[in-house]
């Protein structure tokens, strides 16, 4: 099991801990090792995942390996007219 840090924005704050500030990361003691898994463990689903960082890199693949301590941000879909 590893440690890792997530930022969740948006719409996917309701799936991190309660009084959650905006922008502020929370840990996750993952059992996974991808992010797909990461963001299957959080409940979170992969049409709702659609901006994936990681380290501040843009990460397009969701079998991706993450190591102790990255820090994952992931927003929703984004919207605007």
């Amino acid at each position: 099991m590893m440690q890792i840090n997530v930022k969740l924005y948006a719409t996917l704050r309701r799936f991190g801990p309660e009084g959650l500030e905006i922008g502020e990361a929370f840990t996750v003691h993952s059992q996974g090792t991808t992010i797909g898994e990461l963001i299957q463990q959080l409940e979170i689903s992969r049409d709702d995942a659609k901006i994936v960082m990681v380290n501040g890199k843009r990460v397009i693949e969701m079998n991706q390996k993450l190591t102790e301590n990255d820090l994952v941000v992931i927003f929703p879909p984004v919207g605007g007219g």
